[in-house]
């Protein structure tokens, strides 16, 4: 048991088994914006692609040269490129990873549940809609978890006395800010204290998983969640 927490919470793992998603999510987001004049995308996909387009790739191809990158940096960092680590990915830990991601989107569900916007009645899930949520899962996750709570965590490491109160105060920065970036732009959603409250609470949770179990436990309990979010 030791063995899988130590391993599946790794940045490399976590990269490797959030690109099925990522596919998935491109998949689903070509055949739902054919024909459309504006595409409609995953807000953090978006800004990351933007990123990308600066620098002369645009599209899917954005996205694979951002994993790719993700993946060499991850593979870099855990020490892939010595000799005696090398790449060493256990897949049969993969279905209990998404098990025990399944539970923890329960308990996000379950905190979710008292907004407004968590009470929708349930709708039929269609294959576009598990991108949306795949696509939500991975971006959000990269950006706000691996990107934004990866460097607060950097910073609090840093910072003179108590550590563990610093990495809570960081948490819950990335929280707040993940909860905010709901609300900003045209199709963001209309603010109310109550959906802000409980997507900051949400923002926790998924934080301590990042930083408790790992990016692919976070990317795989938001994106379980969203699609809990359309069934239940």
């Amino acid at each position: 048991m030791r063995e899988y927490f130590k391993h599946t919470s790794s940045l490399l793992f976590g990269v490797i088994i959030s690109i099925p998603l990522a596919i998935y999510y491109e998949i689903s987001m070509l055949l739902a914006n054919r024909g459309m004049e504006a595409e409609v995308r995953n807000a953090a996909d978006v800004l990351f692609k933007r990123i990308f387009e600066g620098i002369g790739y645009d599209g899917p191809l954005a996205g694979v040269v951002m994993f790719a990158l993700l993946f060499i940096i991850a593979a870099i960092a855990q020490g892939a490129h010595k000799e005696k680590t090398g790449i060493k990915i256990h897949w049969h830990y993969y279905p209990v990873l998404i098990a025990e991601s399944a539970l923890y989107a329960m308990l996000l569900f379950a905190l979710m549940a008292i907004s407004m916007n968590a009470m929708a009645p349930a709708l039929a899930l269609s294959p576009i809609d598990i991108g949306y949520s795949l696509g939500a899962g991975v971006y959000e996750e990269l950006l706000f978890r691996a990107l934004l709570l990866s460097g607060l965590l950097f910073i609090a490491d840093k910072i003179p006395g108590k550590t563990t109160i610093w990495k809570i105060i960081a948490v819950l920065i990335s929280a707040l800010l993940f909860a905010g970036a709901h609300y900003i732009g045209a199709a963001g959603d209309t603010f109310s204290w109550m959906s802000f409250l409980t997507r900051s609470l949400g923002g926790l949770l998924l934080g301590f998983v990042f930083m408790l179990r790992g990016l692919g436990a976070a990317v795989y309990t938001h994106a379980i969640y969203d699609i809990y979010t359309i069934l239940l």
